[in-house]
């Protein structure tokens, strides 16, 4: 499968995830944390989006997943600061989302809508 992805710039973070948020609260997400320190990790599984965000003040991009349901009551918590580069599939019907966030540390985190 050949996957574009396009760079999104600091000033597009804060809107583009708000209007995800809107468009996908609920569907699935898988996030995975690839750390120098850590190796490859899988933080969750398959859950449900509760929210996606950018915060400029704080220079903070965090998912959140859970706390839609008794399943999943509590929502899960996965921040990125001082995020460097953010990086988009291209929008095509009936392919997943997924997004690719680098951090200053050069970690990355691959959050993956199924």
């Amino acid at each position: 499968m050949n996957q574009q992805r396009s760079e999104l710039t600091r000033e597009e973070w804060r809107e583009f995830f708000e209007n995800i948020t809107r468009n996908y609260e609920g569907a699935e997400v898988t996030i995975e944390v690839m750390s120098k320190d850590f190796g490859d990790l899988v933080e969750a599984e398959k859950l449900p989006l509760a929210y996606l965000e950018y915060d400029p003040k704080d220079d903070q991009f965090s998912v959140g997943v859970g706390g839609r349901d008794g399943r999943y009551p509590v929502v899960l918590r996965h921040a990125i600061d001082h995020p460097q580069r953010i990086l988009a599939d291209t929008m095509q019907q009936g392919t997943m989302r997924v997004f690719d966030v680098f951090d200053a540390e050069g970690g990355q985190t691959i959050v993956t809508f199924t």
